[in-house]
């Protein structure tokens, strides 16, 4: 005999996954918009990289690695 309907457990399971994800989701985005401020302890280590490429450094490895 087949089975037509899906699983009662598979549809609770389901439907509980899609609340779960939702509110993580939810609760994601509401915590990015709250705190959109960076720590003032936490600013005053970061530094601006440079973003030319030394090229110096690879021929220096290059001799170190023949």
């Amino acid at each position: 005999m087949k089975k037509n309907k899906i699983d009662h457990n598979l549809i609770i399971l389901l439907i509980s996954t899609l609340v779960t994800v939702a509110s993580w989701v939810g609760f994601e985005v509401y915590r990015a918009y709250t705190q959109s401020k960076v720590n003032p302890e936490v600013e005053k280590y970061l530094v601006q990289i440079d973003p030319t490429i030394k090229t110096d450094v690879f021929s220096k490895l290059e001799e170190l690695n023949p």
